[in-house]
């Protein structure tokens, strides 16, 4: 009888190095295979909030020069990953800083948009946003504030 006891407890004391080794081989291989895909949906949830803060931001300054009654300019530098709105005659600029995988591109304007004291935009064109998986348009058109963004 007490052969059966020890039998049992032996059988019980946990696991083997083999186990514990496939265990750790099949959490390693399902980590290797999602992680690709975290990160990419990652970089998209990103790349679509700094859209909508950078949209906000500009109908921001359309507003300010407006209120303030003097000219506001943003421009962007792809070096530094940054952008900054400058008022006329204001003493410090505003500047925030975007993702490492985004840039932009100048196409029929360069990456600076300045609005008047009236809010009218002083030149219309275009620029492109780039990330790691998706490219947006965006237009600027004469006109009070008008512009919009348009994923490619």
């Amino acid at each position: 009888m007490n052969g059966g006891a020890e039998h049992i407890k032996k059988s019980q004391l946990g696991f083997s190095l083999i186990e514990m080794m496939i265990v750790l081989l099949i959490i390693a291989t399902i980590s290797a295979v999602a992680y690709p895909s975290y990160d990419s949906f990652r970089k998209n949830r990103e790349t679509e909030y700094f859209i909508r803060t950078f949209q906000k931001d500009i109908v921001h300054m359309q507003q300010r020069a407006v209120n303030e009654n003097r000219t506001y300019n943003l421009s962007i530098d792809n070096e530094k990953h940054k952008y900054e709105v400058r008022g006329n005659g204001s003493k410090e600029p505003v500047k925030k800083h975007f993702p490492k995988h985004i840039w932009f591109e100048s196409h029929s304007m360069i990456l600076s948009v300045q609005f008047n004291q009236n809010g009218n935009i002083s030149r219309a064109g275009t620029f492109y946003i780039h990330s790691a998986n998706a490219s947006y348009k965006m237009v600027f058109q004469l006109g009070k504030g008008k512009f919009y963004v348009a994923k490619q």
